[in-house]
């Protein structure tokens, strides 16, 4: 057979044909075929991401923790043990405890919600509380001086309390005019002054006098701030009603925050 090269067409693929220099009979393969790459699903062969190793391992994990426990309560009953499970049960309980810390945390944030969106009720000045700071104010119980001040001032810081949460329900014209007549009417309680009361000293060395002078002291201050608090309020809500309650209620009228 000689070295030649012989060409074939593609009619004699798979044919015998001779060659053209030693007549020497050759046979011609058929042509090969590519096999075509396969198409890929991008979404089936997609790399495994963090969650989803993350799901591996978490498998891995709670098979291997099944499996640690069955061997450990199968070594238990070979040894005629009773088998404890609770080292394998403290996962569990961790999630317990954590749902139920969860759980608690927004029960506790709805309740709050719901107080800091509750309507606020209104404060009836009944006939019964406006006679006994009327009393109050008029005390003439001198069997000591303590005793006099402490019913004058109690009723009077009462009514400046009363009036601070009365406001706390004003934030329209229509619920004003509903407490309107109440707060004038713990107003005019509040700056009744008692001749008693006045004919006191209050600027002399008596510890007692002192003493109750500095209690009262302090709980007006903390009244007065909470009314003022509240026309403050309502002032941003309406310049009108608080300037309603400026020139209708005296006590409110009288505040720092008019004194301008």
């Amino acid at each position: 057979m000689c070295s030649s090269t012989v060409f074939a067409s593609e009619q004699e693929q798979g044919a015998m044909v001779d060659c053209p220099e030693c007549g020497a009979s050759l046979n011609v393969p058929q042509q090969s075929v590519e096999t075509p790459a396969p198409v890929l699903n991008r979404a089936d062969s997609r790399v495994p991401g963090r969650q989803d190793q993350a799901y591996a391992a978490e498998s891995v994990s709670t098979k291997s923790i099944f499996r640690a426990k069955r061997k450990a309560q199968q070594d238990a009953e070979a040894d005629g043990k009773v088998f404890d499970s609770s080292r394998f049960d403290q996962d569990k309980t961790s999630r317990k405890t954590v749902a139920a810390v969860v759980a608690v945390f927004v029960i506790a944030m709805g309740g709050y919600a719901y107080y800091l969106n509750r309507p606020v009720e209104r404060l009836v000045l009944t006939d019964e509380v406006a006679t006994q700071l009327l009393q109050g104010v008029n005390t003439s119980d001198d069997s000591s001086l303590t005793s006099l001040m402490d019913n004058y001032m109690d009723a009077q810081c009462t009514c400046t309390e009363m009036m601070g949460r009365i406001l706390m329900y004003i934030d329209t014209q229509e619920k004003l005019d509903e407490v309107l007549e109440d707060l004038k009417r713990l107003s005019q309680i509040a700056l009744i002054q008692n001749p008693r009361i006045n004919a006191i000293d209050r600027n002399r060395a008596d510890m007692e006098i002192m003493s109750v002078m500095e209690e009262y002291k302090s709980r007006q201050a903390g009244a007065h701030s909470k009314l003022e608090k509240e026309v403050i309020r309502i002032q941003k809500i309406n310049p009108g009603l608080a300037n309603s309650l400026k020139d209708n209620v005296a006590a409110i009228g009288m505040l720092d925050m008019f004194q301008n």
